[in-house]
């Protein structure tokens, strides 16, 4: 094609190339985001959950669940960047908060039911309520993230190049999400409740202290 079309030869008009200054700008900058948001969101969910006992552990599980999602996408991605040559730029940035945005609107969707729950049979249990809520919502759970998921791939097979690695990082964020709001948040919460964590801490301080 260049013989025929192009004997002088050709030029280059553009090239993109992520530069190992600007790659670091993204990680302290992805960094403070996530850290932004994470504050925010601790206080919100601390505020809208003051009616239940240990408010707090609330916020802390949903912050739990919102770094469990954002290191699991950034190191998916650090993993093709070595396997695919895939590099991250500003869009990665966005796609972390939109991921952290979904996550923490599904894990509050289970709280927010746990709630209702704990309100209404004061003499249940917290693991009976926290089962009987995610029973309540793991439908529409599903069904939202699938509907999603389905549109993603639809954009991700016949859009453009330039949303491309946007896409892929919501596409991961969002299997990630819908699993972390119905397999971690409410499990951390419980195993916080019932003192399991506190015995697991126990437990490992007293092995690394013991005399080998």
């Amino acid at each position: 094609l260049e013989t025929a079309l192009s004997p002088s030869g050709s030029d280059e008009l553009s090239f993109y190339l992520v530069s190992p200054v600007v790659a670091s700008e993204t990680v302290v900058n992805a960094f403070y985001a996530v850290l932004a948001a994470a504050v925010g969101i601790f206080f919100y969910v601390w505020w809208a959950f003051r009616n239940v006992p240990g408010p707090f552990r609330y916020g802390l599980a949903a912050i739990a669940a919102l770094i469990h999602d954002a290191v699991i996408v950034i190191g998916i991605f650090a993993i093709l960047g070595v396997v695919a040559d895939i590099e991250v730029g500003t869009m990665f940035l966005i796609a972390i908060l939109t991921v952290i945005g979904y996550s923490v609107n599904d894990t509050i969707v289970v709280f927010d039911r746990l709630r209702e729950n704990v309100l209404l049979y004061p003499n249940r249990s917290l693991e009976a309520n926290a089962n009987l809520s995610i029973s309540e919502t793991l439908g529409r759970s599903l069904n939202t993230s699938l509907t999603l998921l389905f549109t993603l791939l639809a954009l991700l097979l016949f859009g453009g190049q330039t949303i491309r690695e946007f896409l892929l990082v919501l596409l991961i964020g969002v299997v990630v999400g819908t699993y972390s709001s119905i397999g971690v948040a409410s499990q951390l919460l419980i195993a916080w409740e019932s003192g399991d964590l506190r015995r697991v801490f126990r437990k490992r301080a007293t092995t690394t202290s013991a005399p080998s």
